[in-house]
């Protein structure tokens, strides 16, 4: 779905913890009670992405929440994978879920970090930030894919080497998404929409620069499945090179910014 903008050209938050499917409560509890015990200062815990909304579809949708923590912290990747696997073995399912892991004052202080807790997260546990973030509109402030999609390329090929066939899938799976919801913020200032579903995201994309069409879809094709990673990461890299150099013109000033909130998880 596209979020809607206000009167004044601000991104509408649709999130709201009443939406979510009982079939997510059990799971997004337990990830509460994970956060609670390893973080005695604890400030809040988000839900975002289409759970969040009422939109996700069991099987296939992630499952994404954001914990607030009062003091600095860092990524703390090995505990966020042991609660995930908790997690997972307690209920007996398999759901991608992606826990990020940020504080107070990068919420308030840091733009990319408020972005998601401003416009597309409800509030699941504790205090709510989100009324003391100023607005967003459909502007570079709102955009982290497409500024870190080198670095996430990087970071996903090194992951790869010696990973399990089943990681190495959710690594090109999470680089595919993030690449096509750079495609549509290298267009959304322009079009003025913004949304994070990757077949939107294409259709968008392709309005503007239907020359790279075939490439955008190839990339879209990849969420079907794929036989090679090396011929997938090959495909992916061929259209972030595009994309780079499309950035850098329209977006010269802009610098790589990676928001907690925004770890690939790895």
């Amino acid at each position: 779905m596209f979020l809607p903008l206000d009167s004044d050209g601000h991104l509408v938050n649709l999130a709201d913890a009443e939406k979510v499917g009982p079939q997510w409560r059990p799971l997004i509890e337990s990830l509460v009670n994970e956060c609670q015990s390893r973080y005695e200062d604890l400030a809040s815990v988000y839900l975002r992405g289409s759970v969040a909304t009422g939109t996700a579809q069991w099987g296939r949708s992630d499952l994404d929440l954001i914990a607030v923590t009062y003091q600095e912290r860092g990524f703390d990747r090995p505990w966020i994978r042991q609660a995930v696997e908790r997690t997972l073995s307690r209920h007996s399912v398999v759901v991608d879920i992606d826990l990020a892991i940020t504080s107070a004052t990068a919420v308030l202080t840091d733009r990319k970090s408020g972005f998601y807790i401003k416009t597309q997260s409800a509030l699941v546990y504790g205090e709510d930030f989100a009324p003391r973030i100023a607005p967003y509109r459909i502007d570079a402030e709102a955009f982290s894919h497409l500024f870190n999609l080198e670095l996430d390329l990087k970071t996903v090929t090194s992951a790869m080497s010696g990973a399990s066939e089943a990681l190495t899938r959710t690594l090109i799976m999470r680089l595919v998404k993030r690449v096509l919801r750079a495609c549509l913020e290298l267009v959304a200032e322009r079009h003025q929409t913004y949304t994070r579903d990757p077949e939107m995201c294409c259709e968008v994309f392709e309005k503007y620069h239907p020359e790279m069409a075939g490439a955008a879809r190839n990339v879209l094709g990849l969420m079907t499945g794929f036989t090679d990673p090396d011929d997938a990461i090959e495909s992916i890299e061929s259209l972030i090179r595009w994309i780079a150099v499309e950035r850098s013109r329209i977006y010269p000033l802009e610098l790589p910014k990676i928001a907690f909130i925004d770890d690939l998880g790895i």
